[in-house]
């Protein structure tokens, strides 16, 4: 992890974003209407390891690097790129919008009367189970590798 961990994230699952797109299109109203559709609560980058962790019954490296190290690190693959021609994963950009915190309102669509059938947690443990877990389709389990 780069940086301490205590920046926060909006997020939202996607089975909560067609809930709530189904939701609007059976309940109509007049006019023009716009959303932002986040789920709520927000939580930081250690909880969201955390969750990770206990989604995939895994540890997770508990260390984190100082963010002037992560940037640097970003910087040198950008030098990198810059000789090589190739795009890496890892920039100065990334490590910034990593540990950055990006929060959205999202009071309007929280106040129209939808109701999100996950939690973040639950649609977090989904996305990660149906990635990275096990999978059942048809009464069979499938183990992702």
């Amino acid at each position: 992890m780069v940086g301490k961990g205590t920046n926060y994230k909006s997020m939202a699952y996607v089975g909560n974003i067609a809930a709530f797109i189904k939701y609007h299109l059976q309940n109509i109203k007049p006019g023009y209407q716009v959303f932002n559709y986040i789920d709520k609560p927000d939580a930081n980058m250690n909880e969201l390891v955390a969750q990770v962790e206990l989604s995939l019954n895994k540890k997770i490296p508990a260390t984190h690097f100082p963010f002037w190290l992560g940037l640097l690190g970003g910087f040198g693959f950008d030098v990198l790129g810059k000789i090589t021609g190739k795009k890496f994963a890892v920039s100065a950009v990334r490590v910034k919008k990593f540990c950055a915190t990006t929060q959205f309102d999202a009071t309007k669509a929280h106040n129209c009367g939808f109701k999100a059938p996950f939690t973040l947690a639950e649609g977090l443990d989904r996305t990660l189970q149906y990635e990275f877990g096990q999978e059942e389709k048809d009464g069979i389990t499938f183990i992702s590798e």
